[in-house]
């Protein structure tokens, strides 16, 4: 199903009414039209109006802007409007709003910054076009201070960001100081949204990063705490697993208990690698709320859950299941494991568009129906592949204690690594458990977009 194919419920009542306009020119009421066509029109008697890019500019994100956000981090400003053009397996929802406040798109952009305001909301996306190993090749992972405030972060993710910060910066002290901001970025350009964020942190910015790998240190991260940061990572992507000190590790340290492929376990959670993150001192970390797109085996094709797990079994699996299989197939390399990054290939933008739209369906089916959005038989299902998984870590804590290590200090790291896993599994477990009973409100799948509505019913 696409979003030409279907009309999105919002709850009725006089104050929560919101007009768009569908290919035909036919006005709606009562929901989100998502055909992504439309005119400008101008009824009789009325201001001329105009279709825009309808996004919440609530403190608290949402499903609709996660949605909205990865299609601008994809295609940039030629979705701020309607255009002509062939069919798309996934459109933006727009708006009708007068003509003076739609979103307009701001000469100050380059190649690689987007700019676009409507009266309240500017919207920043980072689209730097370069590939990822151009950032992460060997000499390119030392840390440098980060000047604007506390902490170290990545040397060229900092580079990246000080060449458009100028311009973003002109932008908010020339008319715009009082806007909320809008940034997003896929990829490396995620990673540099991150730090033009924290650059920007005295100005009201919200930020959907998809697939970003991790951009600064332990300071950093503590110091841009207050930045509401939606962190979205597919299942299969790589890209966020990096850069990492285990990039630095050889692949001999991941034979025996190392790395172990699970028995009657759903392919999405069938491996486990220890030390995808060291037991301590990890340089670099995650900022942000962490948004998993795990995709589920029951249900509908390309079905996905968006939580926050703890285990590395889900939120490592990428890089855990390549690193596994080169293990397994090739026990006689012993390189770097940096050496196999090179082919790996991070997910595309739209594998984002694709899991935050299966996502907001989810959210609108169920606050819809007033349910929560992961049904009884898939939690069930999720807990008993968990459930086989714990008792098969548990079998190698088991191993390991038992066995007689040549290193003694290797036997005591190997311990702790899986009772590490032991307990975030335990702690995912739980947060599994409390889906079950999670409705989502009329906030969270729209933010204020329902709220703001209301003030234009009568138009």
């Amino acid at each position: 199903m696409t979003p030409s194919d279907m009309h999105t419920p919002v709850p009725f009542s006089q104050s929560t009414r919101l007009q768009l306009v569908d290919e035909q020119g036919k006005r709606h009421h009562d929901y989100l039209d998502a055909t992504g066509r439309g005119a400008i029109s101008r009824p009789s008697g009325k201001p001329l109006r105009a279709l825009s890019l309808l996004l919440s500019g609530a403190g608290q994100p949402c499903a609709l802007n996660r949605y909205q956000m990865a299609l601008v981090a994809a295609h940039g400003g030629c979705i701020l409007e309607p255009v002509a053009q062939g069919q798309q397996a996934y459109r933006p929802l727009y708006q009708d709003v007068e003509y003076s406040q739609r979103f307009q798109q701001m000469p100050q952009g380059c190649d690689q910054l987007v700019m676009a305001h409507n009266h309240e909301l500017l919207l920043i996306a980072v689209r730097d076009r370069r590939p990822a190993m151009d950032f992460l090749a060997d000499g390119g992972l030392e840390p440098v201070p980060f000047e604007e405030g506390a902490g170290r972060v990545h040397r060229g993710f900092y580079q990246a960001a000080k060449l458009i910060y100028e311009r973003v910066s002109a932008c908010l002290n020339n008319g715009f100081a009082a806007h909320k901001v809008l940034m997003c970025g896929h990829g490396v350009s995620g990673a540099i949204a991150l730090i033009l964020s924290q650059m920007l942190r005295h100005r009201d910015v919200q930020l959907y990063t998809y697939g970003a790998p991790r951009a600064g240190d332990a300071t950093f991260v503590r110091a841009a705490q207050s930045l509401v940061h939606e962190r979205m990572v597919h299942h299969h992507d790589p890209l966020p697993s990096l850069p990492g000190s285990w990039m630095y590790t050889r692949l001999s340290a991941y034979h025996g208990h190392a790395t172990l492929g699970f028995n009657h376990a759903v392919p999405e959670l069938g491996v486990f690698v220890a030390g995808l993150s060291a037991l301590t001192g990890e340089l670099y970390q995650h900022h942000g709320a962490l948004c998993h797109f795990m995709p589920l085996t029951s249900g509908q094709k390309g079905s996905h859950l968006m939580w926050a797990p703890a285990s590395d079994i889900v939120t490592q699996h990428a890089v855990s299941l390549a690193l596994y299989e080169h293990v397994r197939d090739r026990p006689e390399c012993d390189g770097l494991v940096e050496s196999l990054i090179g082919p790996w290939k991070s997910l595309g933008v739209d594998s984002y568009v694709a899991s935050s739209w299966d996502v907001l369906q989810r959210s609108q089916a169920a606050l819809k129906a007033r349910q929560p959005e992961l049904a009884e038989t898939e939690v069930q299902a999720i807990d008993l592949a968990f459930e086989h998984i714990a008792q098969q870590l548990r079998s190698c804590y088991q191993a390991v204690v038992s066995a007689v290590y040549a290193d003694p200090l290797e036997q005591q790291r190997m311990i702790n690594l899986l009772m590490r896993e032991l307990s975030r599994l335990h702690i995912t477990r739980q947060r599994l458990y409390d889906l079950r009973f999670k409705v989502p409100n009329v906030a969270e799948v729209y933010g204020d977009c329902v709220m703001r509505a209301g003030a234009d019913a009568h138009v």
